[in-house]
């Protein structure tokens, strides 16, 4: 599979956040993008799944406790 490029309106649908909050994400460098020129930000959605992944806090069993 080629690599899929969104824009910010996407991204925000995929991630399920306003796109002011992936506004400040990108500025703060906390999500993975591509910044093709000044103000063209692009996100991979290959490189977006796995940033989820790797985010992924499994849960505790509480039986085991």
């Amino acid at each position: 599979m080629k690599n899929r490029f969104m824009g910010y309106e996407e991204t925000a649908t995929f991630l399920n956040m306003k796109v002011g909050t992936l506004y400040a994400k990108v500025c703060r460098k906390e999500v993975p993008h591509v910044r093709l020129s000044g103000r063209c930000v692009r996100f991979d959605l290959d490189e977006l799944q796995k940033w989820i992944d790797d985010h992924k806090i499994p849960a505790e069993d509480v039986l085991e406790k």
